[in-house]
């Protein structure tokens, strides 16, 4: 490169450092005043501990595909219960639940079956898609039949779960005065339908401990035949449409009554990431949240002291009780 060549490539780069240079001075001043150390809002008055599946047996976390058959890959159990069972659901509010997450799936026979697997292959011993079967068929499966902690080498729970998979009405008539989180598995209008014939039958009451976890037209849909029932967090797709709003409330001050009309809800991994003023600023809009997959003591501790308007957890036998304890 010759002299004037070379004058002339430092003439041209200047109008691209300079710019460049100064979105790395904008970029750090943003980083700065969003991690600037503040004081944490006073904690909401009311606080939501939720049971996923009640008393259940864990698996990790990491690395889920949709048609990953988790009843393979538990840890060794520390106890007897089976998710989404009446044992197990009893036993979470022992521990201190104030409303427990269960799965249902409508059946042949117009019931709801609660079970989170959309086929019956991986837990149990039976086959085929959950709801193209009838309640009585579900019945007569072992739901334990799958679980195994070392590979296929031993099946713990085999044997023990025949007949323990609920319906819906028989959790209503065994838990009367409880909350549930419901999480409809599927979109059909039919689950809906049978849901608020279900519910129906209960007193009012009763019904305002539903909180419905669905779209958005499935759940307008039970509002018009249930208008008690509620809802905690948005649908899915809301939420993936809301976290840029999540993100950006924390310097703007704003966010959508879309976004703002339900929980948030952050996994516990993502806490190291979110700055201060993001709890101050969710306070001052009124957006409700909640960390999840808080399963381990670990796990409390970096939570206890955040303005938290509750937590979920998957094991609601360790986190219960220590809850108890701090509080």
């Amino acid at each position: 490169m010759t002299q004037r060549q070379n004058r002339r490539f430092w003439q041209k780069s200047k109008y691209v450092l300079l710019p460049l240079g100064g979105l790395a001075t904008l970029t750090i001043g943003i980083l700065t005043y969003l991690y600037f150390p503040r004081l944490l809002p006073a904690k909401p008055s009311s606080f939501t501990l939720i049971a996923h599946r009640g008393v259940s047996q864990t698996f990790p976390l990491d690395n889920l595909e949709n048609d990953t058959c988790t009843a393979t890959i538990i840890y060794p159990p520390t106890h007897d219960f089976l998710e989404n069972t009446i044992p197990s659901i009893r036993e979470a509010f022992k521990y201190g639940a104030d409303i427990v997450e269960i799965d249902i799936h409508p059946t042949t026979d117009n019931q709801l079956a609660v079970f989170h697997d959309w086929t019956v292959d991986c837990r149990t011993n039976g086959k085929g898609i959950t709801h193209e079967q009838s309640m009585q068929t579900l019945k007569q499966l072992d739901i334990g039949y799958g679980y195994t902690a070392d590979n296929g080498k031993t099946f713990p729970f085999r044997g023990k779960g025949v007949g323990m998979m609920p319906t819906f009405d028989e959790i209503l008539q065994e838990f009367p005065d409880r909350a549930f989180l419901v999480d409809q598995k599927d979109r059909f209008d039919k689950t809906i339908t049978i849901l608020s014939d279900s519910l129906k039958k209960y007193p009012a009451q009763q019904r305002k401990n539903i909180y419905l976890f669905s779209g958005d037209a499935q759940y307008e849909m039970l509002k018009q035949e249930i208008p008690e029932a509620q809802r905690i967090f948005p649908p899915r797709k809301r939420i993936k449409d809301c976290i840029p709003q999540y993100l950006l409330m924390s310097l703007s001050g704003r966010i959508s009554q879309s976004c703002s009309k339900e929980a948030f809800g952050v996994p516990v991994r993502y806490l190291k990431y979110i700055p201060d003023l993001f709890w101050v600023k969710a306070q001052e809009v009124g957006l409700e949240v909640y960390v999840i997959e808080v399963d381990t003591r670990e796990d409390l501790e970096r939570v206890q002291d955040l303005p938290l308007d509750g937590i979920v957890t998957n094991r609601i036998e360790v986190i219960g009780p220590l809850i108890r304890t701090i509080k």
